[in-house]
């Protein structure tokens, strides 16, 4: 094959490329541009020739990192190894005024007849790249959120309350603060679900876990932990006041009137134990005192409030 024909099938590559590919002077001004640039770009082939490539790049100019997107400036310090072809992110802005996310490159390709150097720029549009990055970022924060979400109620889940109860001993015996493990039990739940059905239980199940959050304050904690348990914790709480809010709790769930269906409402109750929070306690020994202190109040008739010591 000659050198003519090898000239020809380059040609006819880099026409149809679906990158944008320009080749610029060692000023930095383009001295070719090919159709998918000027597709991408909007703009015609004689509004870019002779153009420098900051022409492309307005918003990259000033900033600290660039200076100016000249060639020179990718030859000297971290940015040299751009030029072997390694890619860098910047902003194309468009002759209708939009910036494209696309990747650039830059390679050195040979020297004129003055013997001044040549490059050529590939740019890759990576909008769809970004759409992706997005859609992968959305989804494993949707994955976080749901290892530590119970998905019914949109409460933390037994493992995530179960790392707030840890970060709350260990302020408490940091900063002697005083905090309250409340444990609350819906009564005869099962007799719900097996009367009614899963459906209205859920139902119970979310509505309880909004009036739970609605007599608390914004730096208590609430989570389901169990089927029909939930876990709450109080910092900067005392006995006296824990009882306060908890009672409250224990009157507005007895007093709601739970919709089923038609004209038909439920009453439901809940039973409820805590304990102080003491800073030489295990999580899981705290959780076992409240459970006590729960189990009593559940053998005292239920819709109870109870504390351990007992």
């Amino acid at each position: 094959m000659t050198e003519s024909q090898l000239q020809t099938i380059a040609k006819h590559i880099i026409e149809k490329s679906l990158d944008s590919i320009v080749v610029l002077d060692s000023d930095s001004k383009m001295i070719y541009a090919n159709p998918a640039l000027l597709k991408l770009s909007g703009y015609q082939k004689q509004e870019l020739i002779s153009k420098s490539l900051d022409f492309l790049f307005p918003h990259e100019i000033n900033s600290d990192e660039t200076k100016a997107l000249k060639v020179e400036n990718f030859l000297i310090g971290e940015n040299s190894n751009y030029i072997s072809g390694n890619h860098k992110e910047f902003d194309l802005y468009t002759k209708k005024g939009d910036l494209i996310p696309i990747e650039l490159r830059i390679f050195e390709i040979n020297e004129d007849e003055n013997n001044r150097k040549q490059y050529s720029v590939r740019i890759t549009d990576i909008r769809e790249k970004k759409k992706l990055e997005e859609q992968k970022t959305l989804l494993i924060n949707s994955l976080k959120r749901l290892a530590y979400m119970d998905e019914l109620t949109l409460l933390p889940n037994r493992r995530s309350f179960y790392d707030s109860l840890q970060k709350t001993i260990a302020i408490v015996k940091r900063r002697n603060r005083d905090a309250i493990l409340a444990v609350l039990d819906i009564d005869h739940f099962k007799g719900i679900n097996d009367t009614y059905g899963h459906d209205i239980g859920d139902v119970v199940l979310k509505k309880i876990a909004n009036i739970f959050m609605d007599c608390l304050r914004e730096e208590d904690t609430v989570g389901r932990v169990g089927g029909e348990e939930f876990g709450c914790i109080l910092p900067d709480t005392s006995q006296e006041g824990a009882v306060i809010v908890l009672e409250r709790i224990r009157e507005s769930v007895r007093n709601h009137r739970f919709f089923i269906f038609d004209n038909f409402y439920l009453n439901v109750t809940v039973s409820i134990g805590y304990t102080r929070v003491h800073p030489t306690h295990k999580p899981e020994e705290v959780i076992k005192f409240a459970d006590i202190a729960l189990y009593q109040a559940k053998n005292s008739g239920r819709d109870k409030i109870q504390s351990y010591p007992v």
